[in-house]
């Protein structure tokens, strides 16, 4: 699957530089079944640079909506969720 094509079926859900938002999001995500892959997932490694960029969450289209209601229900230190679609 060409990059392209697989950006085209995800769509994203939130970013964050916090290695820990993205711990607690992998495990929701896989708790409900949903697809998702992170984007500069290895932005950890070189610190917090200021070229460096945000880890990005992408979930499956089809379970957009859920993966964004499931993350609304949360409250916490992670990054706030925010509707980047919309």
């Amino acid at each position: 699957m060409t990059d392209s094509k697989k950006e085209s079926q995800f769509k994203e859900l939130l970013r964050t530089f916090n290695q820990a938002d993205i711990v607690f999001i992998k495990s929701l995500l896989e708790e409900h079944d949903i697809l998702y892959y992170i984007n500069n997932e290895l932005v950890d490694m070189v610190g917090m640079l200021s070229f460096a960029e945000p880890m990005r969450i992408m979930v499956a289209e089809g379970k957009y909506e859920l993966a964004k209601e499931i993350l609304s229900e949360f409250e916490g230190n992670f990054t706030k969720f925010s509707d980047l679609n919309d």
